[in-house]
């Protein structure tokens, strides 16, 4: 809840807004919803981070009136706007309710020296219990095997899907008559030279192998996906609806330049809005890449969210083996290479180019509560928010992936992932330079109910003010283990070689760089709030992580592993589970070796 607090406009807002009927609100019933806002603003409104304004005890209609600016769009470019969106009026006002229940807003005066107001804060300061005030985090809130076993099955989804594939014939692509691309024979609106029906108004591509995915040979018939049957005088039966569910795939290389401004496969609905409109505008099939490559697609939609390649992913699609090169995107929110708002699978994807929006930016994926799996990402990524050099924003998985890509903008960015909400990162890596304001890591910037697991990132990373780490910059009820960071770190306060502010758990992680910070720097984390870190330290220099054992690491011990380990072998076969062949030593998801570099991953597109 980043708010500007501008009671101006509150006031304003209280007069000129219509009159509804709504119950007071009710404090408890608050609570209940507010549990998804502790991580950023505590459980009592005194957010853990100087990044989030502290909301305990403001004026309960400042705070309505701040939610419901939000919610209906004042403050579009907000990190705030998503988590509002879908409560109705009423879980508004209980949610202000709740928040202006709490104390202290405010700090309070420091009582004058010798004043009675100083004597009762000596008293009770003496009557204290003895000891440290308890530390640690709050209890997490999301059921991490149940979303864990989610992935897995949208991963071997998508694995199944990639085996279904049969052989192109050898006529898959006809050659393109050029003197038929401006001819439309059945006025549907593709050109001959790009129809595979062009006598049909109710076709447009073919399944010439029976494998049930249509073939894809030219950017233009990419485009009729969406454009068939667009403009005056063009029709066909085959619905967009009827276009978006189902399969294809690409036949060959492709090259995009011919079309100036591609617009995205699926979309945010007429509304414009991704967030309300979820998946249902969005490409619900399969495209199959097959392994080839669309080569200078240009988007510019400045003022439109869900932009890219597929502007939308439904739940049941799917994006695979495919690679996008030398990409000029442009969108308001939510923009990627590959996909701008992603539901469903990601997989086996490779995108370069550039990418530019103000929230949720992502050199792969805008937005994120699908799977990202064993994809990579390079080039550059400018935002405003929520930016990350393969992910921007996301509430889902990535798995087996990596980015290098230079992330630049405001708050909330990362090498990998720019702002992580629910949202788990296993077995990946980050190598491009990250340069913000606050909220800055390496490979996750706001990991917030989150997870990194088996992850590193080598990026350096630049922030001007708070909340800056080698692999997280703000890490609020959630949990990093088994991870490292070796790119440098420099910013004004929180500043850490792993963490910048740690609210959470980090278990067997390293951090090896140099800290720059004027207040609150560490080697391995800037400051702890109510968090933790076990068996976790900062060697020095990144030479020292060259030595790192496995066994000291505790990330591949000798001992045999009887619980969670999902967390140290490779899962194969993506069954979700280790078999009995897959617990060996060469099956760890690190690899050590002393003599070259720091520790590597087997697993995934990160393998070395």
């Amino acid at each position: 809840m980043a708010y500007r607090q501008n009671l101006v406009m509150a006031v304003a807002l209280v007069f000129v807004g219509p009159s509804i009927a709504l119950a007071k609100g009710n404090v408890e019933q608050g609570r209940a919803i507010a549990i998804e806002c502790f991580a950023c603003h505590g459980k009592d409104g005194n957010a853990p981070s100087t990044s989030n304004p502290k909301i305990g005890g403001q004026h309960e209609r400042y705070l309505v009136l701040s939610l419901k600016e939000y919610k209906n769009g004042g403050r579009k470019e907000s990190l705030m706007r998503g988590a509002v969106l879908k409560m109705t009026d009423q879980e508004i006002e209980d949610v202000a309710a709740y928040y202006a229940a709490q104390k202290n807003f405010a700090e309070a005066p420091a009582p004058k020296p010798g004043s009675a107001a100083a004597a009762k804060a000596a008293a009770d300061k003496a009557a204290a219990p003895a000891g440290p005030a308890p530390t640690g985090p709050g209890a997490f809130r999301v059921d991490k095997v149940e979303r864990k076993a989610t992935f897995v099955a949208l991963l071997a989804q998508a694995v199944e899907a990639s085996k279904a594939a049969k052989p192109l014939k050898s006529d898959a692509c006809p050659k393109v008559d050029a003197s038929l691309a401006t001819k439309d024979s059945d006025s549907d609106g593709v050109a001959d030279a790009f129809d595979a029906a062009p006598e049909n108004a109710a076709e447009f591509a073919r399944d010439a192998n029976g494998d049930g995915r249509f073939e894809i040979c030219s950017i233009q018939q990419l485009q009729a996906i969406v454009s068939m049957g667009v403009g005056d005088g063009k029709k066909t039966s085959l619905t967009p609806d009827d276009r978006l569910k189902r399969n294809y795939e690409l036949a060959r290389d492709i090259d995009a330049a011919p079309l100036d401004n591609f617009v995205p496969i699926g979309s945010c609905g007429p509304d414009d809005n991704c967030m309300m409109a979820r998946g249902k505008y969005g490409f619900m099939g399969v495209f199959d890449g097959r392994n080839h490559v669309i080569r200078n697609l240009k988007i510019s939609l400045p003022q439109r969210g869900g932009v890219g390649l597929f502007g939308v992913l439904g739940e049941t699609g799917v994006v695979m083996n495919l690679s996008v090169e030398n990409a000029s995107i442009e969108g308001r929110s939510g923009t990627g290479i590959m996909v701008g708002a992603n539901m469903g699978t990601v997989y086996k994807t490779h995108a370069k180019g550039t990418v530019k929006a103000g929230l949720a930016v992502g050199g792969s994926v805008g937005g994120n509560s699908g799977l990202v799996a064993m994809s990579t990402a390079e080039g550059g990524v400018t935002a405003q928010q929520a930016a990350g050099g393969l992910v921007g924003d996301m509430t889902g998985g990535v798995v087996s992936s990596s980015a290098d890509v230079t992330v630049s903008g405001n708050r909330a960015l990362g090498g990998l992932v720019g702002l992580s909400t629910f949202g788990m990162v296993f077995d990946s890596s980050a190598s491009g330079p990250v340069k913000g304001t606050s909220d800055l890591g390496g490979l996750v910037g706001m990991n917030t109910d989150g997870t990194v697991n088996n992850s590193f990132s080598t990026a350096s990373v630049i922030g001007e003010t708070s909340n800056i780490g080698g692999l997280v910059g703000f890490n609020s009820l959630s949990v990093v283990r088994n991870s490292y960071a070796t790119g440098a770190v420099s910013g004004a306060d929180t500043v850490g070689g792993l963490v910048g502010r740690n609210n959470g758990v980090i278990r067997r992680s390293y951090a090896a760089a140099s800290v720059k910070g004027e207040s609150n720097s560490g080697s391995l984390v800037g400051i702890t709030v109510d968090g933790e870190e076990k068996s976790s330290f900062a060697p020095g220099a990144p030479a020292d992580l060259k030595t790192l054992e496995a066994e000291k690491s505790g990330w591949a011990p000798k001992v045999n592993i009887s619980h969670d380990m999902l967390d140290f072998y490779c899962d194969r076969n993506f069954s979700g589970a280790i078999e009995p062949s897959e617990r060996t030593a060469q099956n760890y998801i690190w690899k050590f070796d002393k003599s070259a570099m720091p520790p590597s991953l087997r697993c995934g597109v990160s393998a070395n």
